[in-house]
This record gives structure tokens, C-alpha cells and sequence, in this order.
């Protein structure tokens, strides 16, 4: 195992305990205000393919899960390599697709999801995108009105032998 996916697996746990000793109420479950129907967040990620994480490549990036307990949701995500940046070249993805909210307890949240995926890229030689589908999932840890989410995603592009996985952690907000 790499030293960087003992560093992710070591925020996630540290993540986890935190939001696991926290009293605070499950944002979503606040009766007296107007209900929050979206999760907003920002996440920091590292990208692999087959089993090897590519660190350098690490992404930042937004996310926005639409929250219907029990029901299908949109959940979308952007983001970018900013190390592509100090190429000359800009990188962006984005997916888009559908998430079942599950609450095993009032301060965690498990995200289930599929959908689409686009990666596209420009520099001075050009530029091009490929698209494909991606199946993932996602956990947030509550702590007061801010969650700790962290989560994985595979990605399969056309024309790639395997899958593309990314692993990411970030905060979101009841919106």
C-alpha cells in the first residue's frame, strides 16, 4: 500500500472520529428551519488507475448532492488537476448522474452513486475530452452544521483498459 493511501485512509479515520463524538443533530433532521435540500461541499482528491494512486495529479473541486432521504437525488461534482496548470494545460471534470441518500444514524449519511462522466483538457497542442460512466459512494460525518464527507468513485472511459478511481475528502454544508 503507498504512502499517500495510508495518508487518505488515516484523514478519513481521523474524520470519522470526530464527527462520531460530536452530540450535534443530523443538519437535514433541523425541524425548525426551512428544509435543506442540497449538500455543498469542496473536496481534495487523488486520482489512480488500476491500483496505482497518481498523487501529483491531485484534484480540488466542488460538489452538490441533492438530499431526498429514501429517494433518488442528483448528485454533481467539477473539479481540476491544478498541477496541469504548471504544464501549460487545463484540465476539467465533471459528473453528473443520480444518489440514493441512506441515514444509518442521525450523524452520518451514506451516498450511493452512478452516473456520467467528462474529462477534457486544452493546451498548446490542442485539446479533446472523453466521456464515460462512473459508480461510486460516498459517506458524510456530521459535526454540528458541517459534514466531513469522503468517498470513491470508479470511473470507465471509453477506450481505457481499466477503470480510473478517484478517492476524495472535503466539507460540505446543508444548503
Amino acid at each position: 500500500m503507498s504512502r499517500q493511501a495510508v495518508m487518505v485512509g488515516a484523514l478519513v479515520c481521523v474524520f470519522a472520529l470526530v464527527a462520531r463524538n460530536s452530540d450535534a443533530q443530523h443538519p437535514l433532521a433541523d425541524s425548525s428551519t426551512t428544509a435543506r435540500n442540497w449538500l455543498v461541499g469542496a473536496s481534495v482528491g487523488v486520482p489512480g488507475y488500476e491500483r496505482e494512486p497518481v498523487p501529483e495529479l491531485f484534484t480540488i473541486g466542488m460538489n452538490f448532492t441533492q438530499m431526498r432521504p429514501g429517494r433518488l437525488g442528483a448528485d454533481l461534482a467539477f473539479g481540476t488537476m491544478p498541477r496541469a496548470f504548471a504544464f501549460g494545460a487545463g484540465v476539467l471534470g465533471a459528473r453528473a448522474g443520480v444518489v440514493l441518500p441512506i441515514a444509518p444514524s442521525a450523524d452520518v449519511l451514506f451516498l450511493p452513486s452512478a452516473g456520467v462522466s467528462l474529462v477534457g483538457g486544452a493546451g498548446e497542442g490542442g485539446g479533446g475530452a472523453i466521456g464515460g460512466f462512473n459508480a461510486g459512494a460516498a459517506m458524510v460525518f456530521w459535526t454540528n452544521d458541517v459534514g466531513f464527507r469522503s468517498g470513491i468513485t470508479w470511473h470507465r472511459f471509453q477506450d481505457f483498459r481499466e477503470s480510473v478511481w478517484l478517492v476524495e475528502i472535503g466539507i460540505v454544508r446543508a444548503k
